[in-house]
């Protein structure tokens, strides 16, 4: 099993391999058109941003494209004529529904009009809009050709129709701010009951032509799961109602995932608590983890910080300096959802020079005042990614238990590729940081019979308060960063549900996948469904079939429908840790790939 960062050379020389064979031959390969990602309906009036992937045309030439439909008016596209082996135009329906209520736009390559590809598009006279009028912050994280990449912005609804917004990205050969315009920009709803949301960023480094597409599943109609659904990345992510940009103030929780910026990307995760006062941190109330290939910090603070005002977007940098010169001083740059949520990319213009994406989580009145009593009794659920040291990529998943003498136990589930394992907790130690400003760490964990070491190993939680936490992992053994909640439910509920899944897939070279979509849990607890699916370095498939079964005796999912390889022999499993009535993790604990998941109870 290779880790994370052999993974990501490995992809460099094969790509270098195959470049450098591309002269060789006797025969040239033919031209080829597809259209990548067109909506599936548009209302009439609304823009759609259209992509042309011209295969084998060493001119470069581009298509021309062409609309046709059962009337006079069928809509218009603009520019007729586009150039380039990704050629774009934007396509305006029509002010009233043509005949047959569907339109169908051609895209001829120019340097050989024999080849062209068409897309069928339903036009409507009106429909309910996909989101209501307002700002919506989003966050995914994933991987491009190039490794690990990480977006987060924000975007303007008016009438059904994009109108402004601004995004930052970050990979490994570096990323951008990037204004989101109207033109090129378009929210539509999926054939299959998804939405999909096309931003144009102008940015031809970023997206297909500059253009992300994504796929989302409302769970409410202030919140939804989404994925990437372009050719140029696999990436999952939230999607969310900006409720105000007020300036942020008190204490946070954050944590961080991606790559440190030395040569060879390690892992690196960062989790901890900040203080926010005007424009700086208070640095005396501030603590953090981290784990960085290997090297571990634990129980640091920050030297100083820096916070600049929101600008009209509710976008925000944040500057920090660590007492650990280990740690390179690092920027951030964050979107405002509300006072308890902001969604994190790192900065391009940084020391550090990585490549991470996270969450902060504002503790409001329970800043500074987390006491051992209020935290003692709990049960925290959780799901992460990381690195474990022997054997590389890894998955997480578990329970801790805080029992209230100051013990831990629980379950701690890991899956890394080459072996997968439920672990039952069999000691370890909790304590709240003295200073109350909600850092949770478990220490001297230690577990039986497992393949990556019986421990210790060392988590931390980073508390907001209102029953969420962020989790890092940080110890010779593994780092990891996730998600975690109070655990108020022990068993799954039947209903309606939206998924938000991402792994990575196979067990070899382990590229990224991501899916998202409607499903439902019957009263005995059957799975149906489907996902828009989505993996790095192959083609967006939607309407993946989703079906399963659910083992409430062992705390098990059996799920079809989310692997990227063939499953052999048996249909995938998934340990499942409920977080409450609506909400439940899993992780995959199989042998065919790397996943995990969350499930929400639709509200809407």
């Amino acid at each position: 099993m290779k880790s994370r960062k052999n993974v990501l050379s490995c992809f460099t020389a094969l790509l270098y391999l195959a470049l450098a064979g591309c002269g060789g031959g006797s025969s040239m390969q033919p031209i080829s058109v597809t259209i990548s990602s067109p909506p599936a309906s548009l209302a009439i009036n609304a823009t759609a941003s259209l992509t042309a992937v011209v295969a084998n045309d060493s001119k470069a030439a581009g298509v021309t494209w062409k609309v046709s439909c059962g009337a006079s008016s069928c809509g218009s596209v603009n520019p007729t004529t586009s150039t380039g082996n990704n050629a774009t135009t934007t396509y305006t329906a029509p002010s009233a529904v043509p005949t047959g209520n569907t339109v169908t736009v051609t895209a001829t390559s120019v340097t050989d009009t024999a080849k062209s590809a068409s897309a069928t598009i339903t036009i409507t006279g009106t429909s309910a809009a996909v989101l209501a009028d307002g700002n919506y912050v989003y966050r995914v994280s994933g991987e491009h050709a190039s490794g690990p990449y990480f977006a987060a912005g924000v975007f303007t609804v008016s009438k059904g129709a994009i109108t402004a917004g601004e995004q930052d990205y970050v990979d490994l050969a570096g990323g951008a701010q990037d204004t989101l315009t109207a033109s090129g920009s378009s929210l539509t709803a999926a054939s299959d009951g998804n939405f999909q949301l096309a931003l144009a960023t102008g940015n031809t480094n970023v997206g297909v032509s500059g253009v992300e597409t994504f796929r989302g599943t409302l769970v409410s109609g202030t919140h939804a799961q989404i994925t990437e659904f372009d050719s140029f990345a696999a990436a999952g992510g939230t999607l969310d109602l900006q409720t105000g940009t007020a300036a942020p103030s008190g204490g946070y929780a954050f944590n961080l995932g991606g790559a440190d910026g030395s040569a060879n990307a390690n892992p690196l995760f960062i989790g901890g608590v900040i203080d926010i006062t005007g424009t700086s941190l208070s640095a005396a109330n501030t603590v953090f983890d981290y784990f960085d290939g290997g090297a571990v910090g634990q129980a640091q603070s920050f030297a100083s910080g820096t916070v600049t005002a929101p600008d009209a977007f509710g976008r925000i940098s944040i500057s920090l300096t660590s007492t650990d010169l280990n740690l390179p001083e690092f920027a951030l740059i964050g979107y405002i959802v509300s006072t308890s949520k902001i969604q994190l990319v790192e900065s391009v213009n940084d020391t550090l020079g990585g490549t991470l994406g996270g969450t902060a989580l504002g503790q409001g009145a329970n800043a500074g005042k987390f006491t051992t009593a209020g935290v003692g009794g709990g049960t925290y659920v959780f799901a992460a990614v990381g690195e474990d040291l022997l054997n590389g990529t890894a998955t997480f998943a578990g329970a801790f238990v805080l029992n209230s003498n100051g013990t831990v136990s629980g379950e701690l589930d890991y899956n890394d590729a080459s072996g997968d394992q439920p672990l039952a907790i069999t000691g370890g130690n909790w304590a709240v940081d003295s200073a109350g400003l909600g850092r949770v760490g478990l220490t001297n964990v230690t577990v039986s019979g497992s393949n990556i070491g019986n421990g210790p190993y060392a988590f931390q939680l980073y508390l907001d308060g209102s029953g969420n936490a962020l989790e890092v992992g940080s110890d010779t053994i593994q780092g990891s960063a996730g998600q975690s909640y109070v655990q108020t439910a022990t068993q799954v509920s039947a209903g309606k549900y939206a998924i938000g899944a991402q792994g990575f897939a196979g067990v070899q070279n382990l590229p990224v996948w991501s899916a998202v979509g409607p499903v439902t849990l019957s009263s005995s607890l059957g799975w149906t469904g489907f996902t828009d699916y989505n993996v790095a370095g192959g083609t967006p498939a939607a309407s993946v079939t989703l079906s399963g079964t659910t083992d409430t005796t062992n705390g098990q999912f059996s799920i079809s429908g989310l692997n990227a390889v063939t499953p052999t022999p048996n249909t995938p499993e998934f340990n499942y840790f409920p977080i409450d009535s609506t909400r439940v993790l899993a992780i995959e604990m199989d042998d065919n790939q790397l996943g995990l998941f969350i499930i929400e109870g639709l509200s809407q």
